[in-house]
């Protein structure tokens, strides 16, 4: 026999010999090369660098041959260990491309965390995609079961099971300690576009590597030089509160509350204009408004909620996590405040009380009442596409001050979040007469989704109007704060901001990136508040800033600041401060008091970021707050 022969016949038998390992490996690539194609938007960019990097596809690639590998040992079938790796990968891939579409914002492991909440948010998509994804699932699940029982290679033995499983458990250990935590690889793989636009990250360096990265940074260490002690101090030795009103206070976050109805090429003048109240109270006397900028883009509520209500950043926390996710216990923050300084505090959602587990945080927060859907709703009768409309939310905010009013000698502090416009906008409302006129070339498909979402802007500027109505019509001092949590995430993404040449683009100048977390907030005092302290007035002493922006954790220290409730909080005191130093600061746009934008912090501003990130630590974690 010869050499040739021999060779030939020892390859066969190797490939024999391991050709369960080599069918996990190329299965592997082929599903790694899947997610990409699913998942890029620049796929031949990205080719291009897997060929100057193949260390980048091969982080890609280990961990599906680690999951596909370690199934393998638990079940003991082959077969089964491929379909489910196939169906997991592809549907982390499906759900990260909706996730950038919807909300400019990739997969993360903590979304994993928020299944009920998923679930409540897509029962309200159109019959029709609920039912392809039922069905998808269930051939999902068909799949799986026929390859579990019909797969017909021999198992091994359980001893080598459970050997084999524990190597690759420890394999899997060992390369996350090695590769996948290791921020300093990760940050050494460059990124296409803006590097501060996570969308970018995953597409630079892949759904796969970003999303185990992403695992092993969820975890909240104390800032750099952090000392409780200093924190402590600053705590004890507040100053005396000198209050100079207590009007009540109606605080309302809109859901999904935007001014992009303010487009020269959208014309309302044969129509109701969406923002026709906002825009009447912001202008008056009795008002100080302007933009806050807030912590996501189509998404993350609650993010913007604390910080609102606490005056601290969730941008600050460097993590991925909701940061309610943080708050396991009483936390020192504005309806506490309000709480000891003889308000009564409640709190009304009309969603489910676990949403963002807003059940448990109100409470910690300082809320002595709170209103859900479960208590105080009903959504057969007051629901529009699964959620609570926004008269039967203005009903219940106007009902509770309206019983306070004629009940209690208490100022109330009432803070709601709307949930009507809640996306998606695909057909929302349902059919929809024409809303507004352009010359914009707009698709049907275009049109009725700018239509179906300044409906719900509009439902919720009505209500505005009628609370206002109510305030203006009270003896009593009443104050109301509106503002947005967030932008409008579209089913096709960011288009319609380039369609429309909105100045918002998350790969554009700094001030196109910031606008895409901007949106309008009003402060509105009724006359008999007025009488007692005029909030324009106090916002020339408060010096805000030339550009009229504002990150959001500045707007509850703001509200105290022009009431005059001086020393109410000493984080609050500080936020006030800083404010004007720093109006806005996110990770890499910085825009300082004359309006000035730039990518690079002073030292100044450096150094606010530093202690708010570090108090911010303290009141999470340190901070001892009684009942």
């Amino acid at each position: 026999m010869s050499d040739t022969t021999t060779k030939k016949n020892r390859f066969v038998l190797l490939l024999k010999k391991y050709r369960l390992w080599i069918l996990f490996a190329i299965t592997s690539v082929v599903l790694t090369g899947l997610v990409f194609i699913i998942t890029s938007s620049q796929l031949y960019l990205l080719f291009l660098r897997f060929l100057n990097n193949p260390t980048l596809f091969f982080l890609n690639t280990f961990p599906v041959f680690l999951f596909m590998s370690l199934f393998y040992f638990i079940s003991g079938r082959a077969a089964f260990s491929v379909t489910l790796s196939t169906a997991v990968f592809l549907l982390l891939a499906f759900v990260d491309k909706a996730k950038i579409t919807m909300r400019q914002e990739p997969l993360l492991p903590s979304d994993l965390t928020l299944a009920k909440e998923v679930l409540a948010i897509v029962k309200n998509f159109p019959r029709t995609q609920i039912f392809l994804v039922i069905a998808g699932l269930l051939a999902l699940a068909a799949l799986l079961v026929i390859s579990f029982y019909l797969s017909k290679t021999k198992k091994p033995l359980w001893k080598i099971r459970i050997l084999g499983g524990l190597a690759f458990l420890l394999i899997g250990y060992g390369a996350n300690a090695l590769w996948y935590a290791d921020t300093a690889l990760y940050d050494s793989y460059t990124v296409m576009g803006n590097p501060y636009f996570q969308v970018n990250q995953y597409n630079s360096k892949g759904l796969l590597y970003s999303f185990c990265h992403q695992f092993n940074i969820t975890r909240v260490t104390p800032p750099e030089g952090y000392n409780r002690a200093v924190f402590e101090k600053l705590e004890e030795t507040s100053s005396p509160v000198e209050v100079k009103s207590t009007p009540h206070i109606v605080m309302i976050m809109g859901e999904a509350f935007s001014d992009l109805s303010n487009h020269p090429q959208l014309d309302f003048s044969s129509y109701r204009d969406p923002l026709k109240n906002f825009k009447e109270m912001a202008v008056s006397e009795n008002a100080v408004s302007g933009k806050i900028v807030v912590p996501g883009f189509g998404g993350g509520t609650s993010n913007t909620e604390y910080d609102v209500l606490t005056g601290c950043s969730t941008r600050y926390l460097n993590n991925p996590l909701p940061s309610y996710n943080f708050i396991h216990q009483p936390f020192d923050a504005l309806p506490r405040r309000l709480g000891e300084m003889g308000y009564e505090t409640l709190a009304i959602h009309p969603g489910y009380q676990w949403f963002y587990n807003r059940k448990n945080v109100y409470p910690d927060l300082g809320f002595a009442t709170n209103y859900f859907l479960e208590d105080s709703f009903n959504l057969e009768k007051q629901g529009v596409s699964g959620y609570i409309n926004e008269t039967a939310t203005m009903d219940k905010i106007i009902e509770t001050l309206d019983t306070h009013l004629k009940t209690k000698d208490t100022p109330l502090f009432s803070f709601t979040v709307t949930i009507q416009n809640h996306g998606p906008y695909d057909n929302h409302y349902g059919p929809l007469p024409e809303s507004f006129k352009t010359e914009i070339p707009l698709s049907d498909t275009e049109r009725d989704l700018l239509t179906q979402y300044f409906k719900g802007v509009t439902d919720g500027d009505v209500e505005l109007g009628r609370l206002q109505e109510y305030a203006q019509a009270s003896e009593e001092p009443i104050v109301i704060v509106y503002f947005g949590d967030h932008l409008p995430g579209f089913s096709n993404g960011t288009e319609f901001f380039d369609l429309m040449d909105y100045p918002i683009d998350p790969d554009g100048s700094l001030e196109e990136r910031l606008a895409l977390y901007e949106t309008p907030y009003l402060i509105w005092q009724n006359n008999a508040a007025k009488t007692q302290n005029n909030l324009q007035e106090a916002a020339e002493k408060a010096a805000l800033p030339e550009s009229g922006i504002l990150s959001a954790h500045y707007l509850g220290a703001l509200l105290t600041e022009l009431l005059g409730m001086e020393g109410i909080s000493p984080l609050f005191e500080y936020v006030n401060e800083a404010r004007h130093t720093l109006p806005v600061g996110t990770s890499n746009i910085f825009v300082d008091a004359q309006g000035n934008y730039s990518d690079i912090a002073t030292e100044e501003q450096l150094d606010c970021i530093r202690k708010l990130r570090a108090w911010q630590y303290y009141k999470l974690f340190d901070q001892k707050v009684p009942k």
